[in-house]
């Protein structure tokens, strides 16, 4: 019984997946869901209780897989600079071939502002991750004190304005080097 109750949890998650990817939060019913999944809408709220709490689950997931892929960048031999410019352009690259987020951020354009917490909620919990990360890197004494928050969101926002809205053509190479150079040794020389 536990094993078809998995079961009938991971059709919805597969349905809901396939169809927010394709058609877009919006577009996508829970009876559409509750169809492809073949399964009642019942089922469905047995699982999730709407169909945010769902979507959030597909968020969550993502997020999960990039904290992996950051952790490996982090557990790489070289200054903390180079090593927090590399998971944060993991992050970036990760989010940028997401589908689902892909879907998200089209129907956002379409549709305004109705998506925007969910593409928020997503980039907020990327900022607290990498918050966290500087606060470790500050007790281990790697990194001077700072503004943790402000830190992470800066660190975030130009490698995502880097990523997706910088006209020139740049190496991926030369992103981390620049962003590795600045965090490391910051601009002015001398004093």
């Amino acid at each position: 019984m536990k094993l078809e109750v998995m079961c009938k949890r991971q059709e919805i998650i597969d349905s809901a997946r396939s169809l927010f990817t394709e058609y877009g939060y919006k577009k996508v019913t829970m009876d559409e869901i509750a169809n492809n999944a073949n399964v009642t809408k019942k089922t469905i709220y047995h699982y999730f209780k709407d169909k945010n709490e769902l979507f959030e689950y597909f968020i969550t997931e993502e997020l999960e897989k990039i904290k992996d892929k950051f952790e490996k960048q982090l557990a790489k031999k070289s200054t903390f600079s180079k090593r927090i410019s590399l998971g944060v352009k993991e992050i970036l690259d990760f989010k940028k071939n997401s589908p689902l987020i892909a879907s998200l951020t089209k129907e956002q354009k379409l549709n305004g502002t109705t998506y925007s917490k969910f593409l928020s909620h997503y980039d907020d919990e990327i900022i607290n991750y990498l918050d966290l990360k500087i606060e470790d890197e500050i007790k281990k004494g790697t990194i001077k004190k700072c503004n943790t928050k402000l830190t992470a969101f800066i660190i975030y926002k130009v490698f995502s304005s880097i990523i997706f809205e910088y006209k020139d053509k740049l190496e991926e190479k030369e992103i981390i080097k620049e962003i590795s150079s600045i965090l490391q040794n910051g601009l002015v020389q001398g004093g």
